[in-house]
């Protein structure tokens, strides 16, 4: 094996473990994950005073940001991607450790307090966007 093939099989070989770990999404997966998970920041911490709707507004936003993950893993499951590797693990374990503290903040929130969510809501929808932007192809 000359220096010309070794370069190219380590690149291909670079090329496979990107694709594995990051596989290229639709054109339409951005702004519904983005739409998906801002909405669902912005509904958890609407904080209404009635105990049951509060409980409703956070179930449906807990089914709205796992409609969104969902969303994902469906386009790698179909892709033949299956499971996280590499940096993808260490990344949705750092994102899950953040929304559980992120739902206990807000559960305790204020009704004062709405706007912010919306607010974070808001950012996150623009952030997802543009993270998952970066992975269309």
């Amino acid at each position: 094996m000359d220096a010309e093939e070794a370069r190219n099989s380590l690149e291909q070989a670079r090329r496979s473990y990107s694709a594995s770990v990051r596989p290229p999404l639709p054109a339409w997966a951005p702004p519904v994950c983005g739409a998906m998970y801002g909405a669902a920041v912005a509904l958890v911490g609407q904080a209404p005073g009635n105990g049951w709707v509060r409980l409703a507004a956070t179930l449906i936003g807990l089914a709205l940001a796992l409609g969104a993950w969902a969303v994902v893993v469906g386009i790698r499951a179909r892709q033949g991607v299956r499971g996280l590797r590499g940096p993808a693990r260490r990344t949705q374990a750092a994102l899950v450790a953040g929304a559980a503290a992120f739902l206990v903040s807000a559960l305790n929130s204020t009704p004062e307090l709405r706007w912010l969510y919306v607010a974070m809501g808001v950012a996150v929808a623009g952030l997802a966007w543009y993270l998952l932007q970066r992975k269309v192809q």
